[in-house]
């Protein structure tokens, strides 16, 4: 059975049912014969790779490929039960390293700015064919959904854009319809004036906890970039993010002891030119230390019982703790 998206008449919501998906192997619980398919040895496991660094005979550095069990794929002809239609675009699985025990919060500026170069250039590849929407993930642990340890992400190419999504985009366009601003400039502009919530300011990038964090340590790295996604980010803001990045990881995993997380490059409509007056794209960090109990399924909203006001200053500090001892 193909993914569908069924929206929920209730809400508006939509749900994606992709029965594919139980069938993705996890190394969480013992494979069948051992062999983990991001290995180097392995590649005959995954499906041919649409882009490699660096490029062949060389060892590679970062795979990627189409997801086996993707959670949309090509267009297909209409569902018709209850308003259901095919969940279309692209799904790929971007491998960050060879290494099987590799982590992003101990990686080298210079790996890390490697994956983030492929995901922009597998971005750029996506976005030609005019998909309504591209989402750059990375899940970390089991309660964050990953299934293999492997450390890899994922990108996903959507032709319809969720009402979740069209939501963030609108409230973006509206503070720019009336302020004449971008709402990622102001944010930054308050946070900075603010000064308690922010973890780290320096080398064209702003770290911050977001006064309205849905979720304890919730984390934003907003680099110095006017692009509204990472197709179009810059060398620079590339760089400036693969800087600080494992460094706040690290500093999460210091006060949270590794904490299972979901990271999120947030970014604007993809058939949208005029999206560069009004959104910036931006890194998103949600680590998973509190479950959705009744009131949140009920009502959608998040309870976040920790304030970023006492959460912000703590992981200031692991972060310069981490940057001072691994040192550059």
């Amino acid at each position: 059975m193909a993914a569908e998206i069924r929206p929920d008449p209730e809400t508006g919501d939509w749900h994606i049912v992709a029965p594919g998906r139980a069938a993705r192997p996890s190394d969480h619980a013992e494979p069948a014969d051992g062999r983990c398919p991001f290995c180097p040895g392995n590649e005959a496991l995954t499906p041919p790779e649409v882009l490699r660094h660096p490029a062949a005979p060389q060892p590679w550095r970062v795979r990627v490929f189409p997801n086996r069990y993707a959670v949309v794929g090509p267009a297909a002809g209409p569902a018709a039960d209850g308003g259901a239609r095919a969940a279309t675009g692209a799904h790929e699985v971007v491998v960050e390293s060879p290494r099987h025990d590799a982590e992003l919060r101990t990686a080298r500026p210079g790996d890390v700015l490697a994956v983030l170069a492929a995901m922009r250039d597998r971005c750029r590849a996506l976005a030609a064919a005019g998909p309504a929407a591209i989402v750059v993930f990375r899940n970390h642990g089991v309660a964050a959904g990953t299934s293999l340890r492997h450390p890899h992400s994922q990108i996903v190419a959507l032709d319809d854009a969720p009402p979740g999504l069209v939501r963030r985009w609108d409230n973006a366009r509206r503070h720019f319809d009336g302020t004449g601003r971008c709402l990622h400039d102001d944010l930054a502009a308050a946070e900075r004036a603010a000064g308690t919530r922010v973890v780290h300011d320096a080398g064209g990038v702003l770290v911050y906890q977001p006064r309205a964090a849905g979720v304890p340590h919730e984390t934003v790295l907003l680099p110095d970039d006017r692009s509204p996604g990472l197709a179009g980010a810059s060398d620079d803001a590339l760089a400036a993010v693969a800087g600080v990045l494992p460094g706040v990881l690290a500093g999460l995993a210091a006060v949270r002891d590794d904490p299972a997380y979901n990271l999120v490059v947030h970014a604007g409509p993809v058939r949208d030119g005029t999206a560069r007056d009004w959104y910036r794209w931006h890194v998103g960090l949600y680590p998973r230390l509190t479950r959705r109990a009744g009131l949140e399924i009920a009502t959608g909203l998040s309870v976040n019982p920790a304030a970023p006001e006492q959460t912000a200053p703590e992981l200031r500090r692991a972060v310069l703790a981490a940057s001072t001892t691994t040192g550059p």
